[in-house]
Parts: C-alpha cells; sequence; structure tokens
C-alpha cells in the first residue's frame, strides 16, 4: 500500500478525489487530507507519505510555496489543477504527472500506476526539488495583456489589483501605472487565479500579495500596498480574514 495525502482547498474536490482513488486505485491508503500550504507542510513532513495529490492554488498559496517549505521529500507528487495550458507548461516539461480537474478516472489510475513503478525515492526528489528551483520562473512569467491599443507584457508579481469598468478592465501595477484592457474581470480572475489572484467583490480582483490591511470602519475594505482602498464582499470576509489570521501568526 501507498501511503497517500491529498491536499485541494476545496472539500468537493478532495471528496470526489478520494472516492475516485477508492474506487480504482487499490494500492493507495489516503492517510489525510489538508487544505493549505500550512496545513500541508505540516502533514508531509510528519506523516511522510509516499505520494502526495497536490492542487497548485491553495487559499493560502500555490503548491509551489508548499513544496520550497517541507523538509521531507521523498515522495512521488501528482499535481491536481483546473488549468489545462498551466499545467502543461508548468509540469510537462519536468516530467511530473499532472491531472486536469475535474479529474478523469483513466487518466487518474495511469498516473498512480506511473508512480506506484518508482520504488527509489530519488526520481521523485529530483523532480520535487527541479519544480522548485523553476518555480519562480514560472510563477512569475510575464502574462500578456490584450490593450485597446495593442498588447502589453506584465509579471504578475507587478499587478496591484483589477477593477471592472463596464465590459473593460483596469489594471493597476505597482510602478503606478493604470492599463485599461478589453478583457472582463472574468477573463482575468480564470486566468490569474494561480498566481495568488483572489476576486474579492464583484467588481475587483486583488494581487494577494500586494494587501496590507483590512479595515470594517465606513465599510468592509481592504488596503493594498499602493495605497488604494478596495471594497470586500461580506462572502469573501471570513476568507479574507483566514488569510490575515495565518500571516500573523
Amino acid at each position: 500500500m501507498l501511503k497517500t495525502i491529498i491536499i485541494d482547498d476545496e472539500v468537493t474536490a478532495r471528496d470526489a478525489l478520494r472516492a475516485e482513488i477508492k474506487q480504482h486505485c487499490p494500492l493507495l491508503e489516503v492517510v489525510g487530507e489538508f487544505d493549505g500550504v500550512l496545513s500541508g507542510k505540516e502533514a508531509i513532513d510528519s506523516l511522510k507519505p509516499d505520494l502526495v495529490f497536490l492542487d497548485i492554488q491553495l487559499w493560502d498559496g500555490t503548491g509551489f510555496q508548499l513544496l520550497e517549505k517541507i523538509t521531507y521529500k521523498k515522495f512521488n507528487l501528482i499535481f491536481t489543477t483546473a488549468y489545462n495550458e498551466y499545467a502543461i507548461k508548468a509540469f510537462k516539461v519536468n516530467a511530473v504527472d499532472y491531472l486536469l480537474k475535474p479529474i478523469d478516472s483513466e487518466e487518474l489510475k495511469a498516473a498512480v500506476e506511473r508512480s506506484s513503478t518508482i520504488k527509489n525515492a530519488d526520481p521523485a526528489l529530483k523532480n520535487i526539488n527541479k519544480l522548485i528551483s523553476d518555480s519562480s520562473t514560472i510563477l512569475h512569467k510575464k502574462i500578456a495583456i490584450p490593450l485597446t491599443g495593442g498588447i502589453t507584457l506584465l509579471d504578475a508579481a507587478d499587478i496591484v489589483r483589477i477593477e471592472a469598468i463596464s465590459n473593460y478592465s483596469r489594471i493597476y501595477t505597482k510602478q503606478n501605472e493604470n492599463l485599461l484592457s478589453a478583457k472582463t474581470l472574468k477573463d482575468f480572475e480564470l486566468s490569474l487565479q494561480q498566481y495568488g489572484f483572489e476576486r474579492v467583490h464583484h467588481s475587483h480582483i486583488i494581487n494577494l500579495a500586494h494587501l496590507k490591511k483590512y479595515s470594517h470602519k465606513d465599510g468592509n475594505l481592504l488596503e493594498m500596498s499602493d495605497g488604494s482602498a478596495v471594497p470586500l464582499a461580506q462572502r469573501k470576509k471570513a476568507f479574507i480574514l483566514s488569510i490575515l489570521d495565518h500571516i500573523s501568526v
């Protein structure tokens, strides 16, 4: 039996994967399920699993950040992601398995079979170390932003926030630029989620790395690194407060 853990911040995704494993992968024993970078890191270092299913985007960071924090790395890794293009670029070149959500039963069985044939931990360790070394390049690559006058390339880390302006979006950067794009906020939400961005209001997306402060005075407001104030939807309040709690810890 291969000791297995699942790390995904979506309960429904964990439930679905666990059910697929139970039905199709008798060699796997799921010994734990976790929802974030911090909880996942502690689980890997203490449980020392043989196999880890790891989501890219977690509520408190990314799968890459988790891999940077762990000390125990002698396990095989299968990434799970909803981002087809991102997965291909990030993992296929590194010979690391990945599964696209919703997870297909046959693809799951094939990925597990490949992992179960690796008896020596060295290949897994080598791949994980390579992913860590490449993660900064993967996560900070240029993003093509279509503007009214052409296309501009931006680093995801330089974007502070994005605001919906009718059917357009205005992008604010840490260099105090603001750029008007023909893409909708929904388009940006889907393409930037893996870079640590979160839609906190129906008209606003923020880069969590640029979040400085939450204030409940004059309504729920988020202060960003550029000094701007962004409204926080009530449904997102618990999520943001949980992030701030973990940062304070």
